[in-house]
């Protein structure tokens, strides 16, 4: 009787142990590949984040360029055709002026820098161009949609690597190397101080300008 008591005890300790070790077991599984797919989601975030980090410019600037070209084209439309060859004062341009200026000098800008093709630029000839296409309201209109989409077409070819490659920049006087990246950061400050001056004329001449947009 009692050596039967004692193999059942020892059928229940070695019961109760095997089972702990086998809970055990299954804990440090589950353990093991709790930390393996974590380790795997974090591996494929960083690529995702660093995928998203080399091409985060070339996309972010494609829309900024969009929404550049489609608010100069608000305000343009803004003023009517007869009020084109306004200015506020005879040291600034017409309106009209400004809008046939954001659109051949970013043209320009994107030819010399960014393509890096020869230009023969000649101020005094580019103030009689941009006086003559700006006193037409259709031709600043149709000015602006096509060479917008120039510098669009322009960034949308380029590699992540095209646009760290580097120009000198000539029209500034210490002449700085600059990426093509930075290029196409200047050609949209350039755009935003003309388009800022057409809007102040814009209001000066008592019609409404276009609601702000950021990018």
């Amino acid at each position: 009787m009692l050596h039967k008591n004692y193999d059942n005890r020892k059928q229940l300790y070695f019961s109760y142990f095997y089972n702990l070790n086998l809970k055990l077991s299954n804990m440090k599984k589950s353990i093991t590949y709790f930390l393996l797919g974590a380790l795997s989601f974090g591996l494929f975030a960083f690529v995702s984040n660093n995928k998203e980090e080399k091409k985060g410019f070339h996309d972010s600037f494609t829309a900024t360029l969009k929404s550049a070209k489609a608010y100069t084209l608000e305000v343009a439309e803004k003023m009517p055709a007869e009020d084109y060859t306004f200015k506020p004062h005879d040291s600034v341009r017409t309106f009209g002026e400004q809008m046939a200026h954001i659109a051949l000098s970013s043209k320009l800008l994107n030819t010399m820098f960014i393509k890096g093709e020869k230009v023969d630029f000649n101020p005094a000839e580019a103030a009689k161009l941009e006086k003559s296409i700006g006193a037409s309201k259709e031709a600043c209109l149709e000015l602006i949609n096509s060479n917008f989409d120039e510098i669009i077409t322009t960034i949308e070819g380029m590699s992540d690597e095209e646009l760290q490659a580097t120009f000198v920049f000539g029209f500034a006087p210490d002449k700085p190397e600059l990426t093509k990246e930075q290029g196409f950061l200047f050609i949209r400050d350039h755009v935003t101080h003309h388009r800022g001056q057409a809007i102040t004329t814009l209001r000066i001449k008592g019609h409404d300008a276009p609601s702000y947009r950021p990018f």
